[in-house]
């Protein structure tokens, strides 16, 4: 009885767990082969029908491209800033860097949907901040439409994702950087290394796990992404923002297809199980052995 007492007391977090998981995605998989919409019920099996339909149509085509400029384009820009950061605060600017590590970590503690409304707002027609300065600067018409145009609306959106994902990647980056030896610098230093060749032969390399990392883990979180693309513009105008968790809304809850809507989030289910696979392989290769 010893023996099966640990057992025993994982059962209540097991039973939540198939709760809140493993029959969410049963039923989601079961949906995905079924006819089935909100209003007109379940109308029986259809096999694969829905992944073609899904395949076939060129909106989740355009989704598709649309989330992966968003997640990768997207995240290697917020790493570009991230490191940026990351060098200047690890500079020893004494009592100051306390207060601009504070300062630029608060975008990654505010709420995707509070991040989303302030840039609709900062991006406003009229009254957004943006348009005020650049206006006044005759950089632009006043009243350019950002969030409105399709050539300018995913760029935007990008933008307020990489303010708020540029944080996590600073930290993480500072926090290699504290682990590269000073002797390193020292050696290269006495060699007559240049700034910029102590930074490429000894900076980045140290820096590659740690980047590899939080670029993987970057595009998982940015490619299953609702909050801020659905705050900023639902999708629009014209799709020109419309990435798959947006779709996948819109398929289940506008069109009330709940068939094709399960069949979208199941292939989103693999492509992250993909992305999650790779993300182990790299964080345990990082680790010591």
């Amino acid at each position: 009885m010893k023996k099966a007492t640990p057992y025993l007391l994982l059962v209540p977090a097991l039973l939540f767990t198939a709760l809140v998981l493993v029959y969410p995605l049963a039923q989601n998989l079961y949906n995905s082969f079924r006819n089935v919409s909100l209003i007109r019920g379940d109308h029986g099996w259809v096999g694969w029908a829905n992944y073609a339909r899904i395949f076939g149509d060129d909106l989740f085509w355009l989704s598709f491209r649309n989330t992966a400029t968003y997640a990768i384009v997207g995240t290697l820009l917020a790493l570009l800033v991230g490191l940026g950061f990351a060098l200047l605060l690890n500079l020893k600017l004494g009592r100051v860097t306390g207060l601009l590590t504070f300062l630029y970590t608060i975008p990654w503690v505010i709420s995707p949907v509070v991040a989303g409304f302030a840039w609709k707002w900062i991006l406003n027609d009229h009254s957004g901040i943006i348009n005020y300065w650049l206006a006044l600067a005759g950089l632009i018409e006043p009243g350019t439409t950002w969030l409105g145009n399709p050539s300018t609306a995913l760029g935007c959106v990008m933008v307020a994702r990489i303010w708020q994902f540029y944080p996590f990647a600073m930290v993480m980056l500072l926090a290699g950087l504290k682990t590269i030896p000073t002797e390193q610098y020292e050696a290269a230093a006495v060699d007559g290394a240049t700034p910029l060749a102590r930074f490429r032969y000894i900076t980045l390399p140290n820096l590659r796990t740690v980047g590899s990392v939080l670029f993987v883990l970057g595009v998982i979180w940015s490619f299953n992404d609702f909050n801020m693309v659905f705050v900023m513009t639902r999708g629009g105008p014209l799709d020109a923002t419309m990435v798959l968790p947006v779709l996948v809304r819109e398929l289940s809850f506008v069109h009330f297809d709940l068939g094709r809507g399960s069949a979208l989030s199941n292939v989103m289910f693999l492509l992250l199980v993909m992305f999650s696979f790779i993300y182990l392989r790299l964080s345990t290769r990082s680790e010591p052995a």
